[in-house]
């Protein structure tokens, strides 16, 4: 239970109690019926000043006397509350969750973010990037108030390896979910329930003991991720082989203006369906090169043979700068 739920809580069992004792007060002091007393009761707490039927006896006025000051301690701490869940954000924040929620259940083939740490803000950075509907699932509130907008990115606070955040996160319309903590056991214990509950959705996972490998694959992980083994590994090849590091930030846009990208044989229009790569004219109408192809399921060919024929089940990874491939886009996929 979060603490402005708690705080809502004290405040509803303070107004209740406070009634609730002020008409039994009138009922055994001053002898009134339950309506005279609940009339009394809401007159008192509201502080309208109405003139009474009969004349209080001098216990019912002590009565009174204690019980509105009794009552501006409970209204004092309510206008406390109430100001801080407004004019510091909470009712904005409260607003956003619940129109975010909503947004959440209409997403269709999305990711479920788990984690919304370095690694996690990397995925969901790229996925922006590429225009790939997600939805982030991070349980610790600091890091929610401090990294995350509720106005532009869909967010569910809660464990992730809970069934029901799972569920609200749309999963069964999800088509892969990526699992970015660093706790291995976490991460297996996401992939269980995730596998439970849709057997064909792709998980990615955030590995950080090599020896967990088995166990994560054993869970239904898909692809497991070291990122401390690829960050050492880069930095490696930035003195080995600085050159192909250079290639590689460029077609994957990061120096350059270059794009890599992926389509399926499906993407492409129908008058391309059973052409060769070189009946395309790919290089000369839009300056892209195809730079591999390969089954789904199967191994890829690095720079394909000209006379490679688009086929059903296939994917073509592409290279071009993005004007280029843009026009790409525009002639071959529909």
């Amino acid at each position: 239970m979060s603490p402005d739920f708690k705080k809502l809580i004290i405040s509803l069992s303070l107004v209740t109690f406070s009634v609730l004792s002020g008409v039994f007060g009138f009922m055994f002091i001053e002898g009134y019926e339950f309506l005279e007393a609940f009339y009394m009761t809401i007159i008192t707490v509201s502080t309208v000043g109405y003139q009474v039927s009969e004349p209080l006896s001098n216990v019912g006025k002590i009565f009174v006397s204690i019980y509105i000051m009794f009552n501006v301690g409970i209204f004092a701490y309510i206008v406390t509350y109430l100001a801080s869940y407004v004019f510091e954000g909470e009712f904005k924040n409260e607003f956003y969750k619940y129109f975010n929620y909503k947004g959440v259940m209409k997403l269709k083939n999305h990711v479920i973010v788990c984690g919304y740490g370095r690694n996690g803000r990397k995925a969901c950075q790229e996925l922006t990037f590429q225009g790939t509907p997600f939805v982030v699932i991070e349980t610790r509130k600091e890091v929610i108030e401090e990294y995350i907008d509720v106005k532009t990115i869909p967010l569910l606070q809660g464990d992730a390896g809970n069934e029901d955040i799972l569920i609200k996160a749309n999963i069964e319309h999800a088509t892969h979910l990526i699992s970015t903590l660093p706790d291995d056991a976490q991460n297996v214990f996401i992939a269980l329930t995730a596998k439970e509950l849709k057997p064909d959705i792709i998980v990615i996972s955030r590995l950080s003991d090599p020896k967990a490998e088995k166990k994560l694959k054993k869970a239904g992980v898909d692809e497991v991720v070291m990122p401390d083994t690829l960050g050492g590994r880069h930095m490696a090849h930035l003195i080995t082989k600085p050159y192909i590091i250079k290639f590689l930030n460029m077609i994957d846009g990061i120096e350059g203006g270059f794009e890599v990208e992926e389509f399926y044989f499906e993407q492409f229009k129908g008058e391309f369906e059973g052409k060769a790569i070189q009946d395309l004219h790919v290089r000369t109408k839009t300056g892209v090169n195809i730079l591999a192809v390969g089954k789904r399921e199967g191994s890829l060919q690095i720079n394909p043979e000209p006379t490679t024929i688009l086929k059903n089940d296939w994917y073509f990874i592409v290279v071009g700068r993005k004007i280029d491939m843009d026009q790409f886009k525009e002639i071959y996929i529909k």
